[in-house]
């Protein structure tokens, strides 16, 4: 089984594609991330994890100086979780893993409660 078609890709997720807007799709291989259901989490209250949603893509756009490719991906995944309360499921051969360890960031820093390794 091979990659989607653009087409096929934009009739799977859904998309509202206008080819008059001069829009493309480009479909890559990207490792696929999973979202959890959401979970309480009552240490962590909305106004919090929308700070340290603020305070994260502030400090990894600061390393990484672009969001292309996989490390785009993750962080938007991560941070649709983070919002939500939940977390998501990555390797932990991932390009955002390997960039926290890399980082020597704590196993207690809030973000991990966020992103269980899989794998």
């Amino acid at each position: 089984m091979g990659l989607p078609t653009p087409a096929q890709a934009i009739k799977l997720l859904q998309l509202d594609f206008d080819p008059a807007r001069e829009e493309f799709v480009e479909v890559t291989e990207v490792a696929p991330v999973f979202l959890s259901k959401p979970r309480r989490n009552l240490e962590i209250t909305g106004d919090q994890r929308a700070r340290l949603i603020a305070q994260w893509a502030k400090r990894l756009y600061a390393i990484t100086a672009s969001w292309k490719g996989p490390i785009g991906m993750q962080l938007a995944h991560l941070f649709a979780a983070m919002a939500g309360g939940s977390h998501v499921a990555l390797n932990r051969h991932s390009a955002l893993v390997r960039l926290l360890r890399q980082q020597a960031v704590p196993t207690s820093d809030p973000i991990w409660r966020f992103i269980k390794i899989e794998g």
